[in-house]
């Protein structure tokens, strides 16, 4: 890899994988349209690992007193305006976000390696990514704090999170509206949503580097390492910038985005480009 990919690459991974425009699916374009050589599954995990990080360290307050406030059930501070929640049923929520997006990640795995790793193909997921978002901008109540969410709205934006293992397809974004679409403030839905993402990118993490073990490549440990590290500083900034704006903003930014790519993408594709 060039040390000019390499940066590229870690900074795009670091700004969409919390922005609602899809990491995995500008991954893909990135290469595509730059021409470059496959990264990777090394340098894949490397930069989910620097993103992980980023998520834990902006969260960490919220995380550390869910894991040592589990033996009390002590309440947990979930946003700025002094909201809170218990911490037994907070972990639960996760986990049952969570199981959906395991189950279907394991029955796809190899559909998504086979067929859907093609630019067309992001191309139209990112147009249903943009109509996704339209949709949560006009649905739902959008006013339960995260203390009031069910198990059962877990399981919801759970089942809207498998749909996000397709590259083109948001994570943040999917999750987020399928929050507010079942009532959630829109910065109840965000946070819960980043909340997901720490065993959900830990756990696409893990699994590309099962296979990274598994592999005879050549590894550059040095674009990995760089990699981790470039992507880490920038989805921490990311995040923190997101939260902000989803408090008073809303998603048409990324609509429009995600529409005007997915589209050009389409296009260009069909051209022969």
């Amino acid at each position: 890899m060039s040390f000019i990919q390499v940066i590229v690459l870690a900074v795009v991974q670091g700004v969409t994988e919390f922005l609602p425009i899809s990491s995995s699916g500008h991954l893909i374009l990135g290469s595509w349209l730059f021409n470059w050589p496959d990264q990777g599954i090394v340098f894949d995990a490397a930069v989910h690992v620097g993103t992980l990080v980023a998520v834990v360290v902006y969260f960490r307050r919220q995380w550390i007193q869910c894991v040592f406030g589990l033996s009390s059930d002590r309440l947990v501070e979930v946003d700025d305006s002094g909201g809170t929640v218990r911490a037994r049923k907070l972990l639960i929520l996760i986990i049952v976000g969570t199981i959906p997006l395991v189950i279907g990640g394991l029955l796809l795995k190899d559909e998504i390696e086979t067929r859907f790793r093609t630019p067309e193909v992001v191309g139209w997921l990112l147009i249903g990514t943009a109509v996704a978002l339209l949709f949560g901008e006009l649905v739902g109540s959008r006013t339960r704090k995260i203390d009031k969410t069910t198990v059962l709205h877990a399981a919801i934006i759970g089942v809207a999170q498998v749909f996000a293992v397709l590259p083109g397809i948001s994570r943040s974004g999917l999750t987020i509206v399928a929050g507010m679409a079942t009532g959630m403030t829109r910065d109840a839905a965000a946070r819960f949503s980043m909340l997901l993402a720490t065993p959900a990118i830990a756990g696409a993490g893990l699994w590309i580097a099962i296979d990274a073990a598994t592999g005879t490549d050549d590894v550059d440990w040095g674009a990995a390492a760089l990699g981790a590290v470039l992507s880490a500083i920038t989805a921490y900034f990311v995040i923190a910038g997101l939260m902000k704006l989803l408090k008073s903003g809303s998603f048409r930014p990324f609509i429009i985005y995600c529409a005007v790519v997915g589209i050009a993408v389409v296009i260009a594709r069909a051209a022969g480009a």
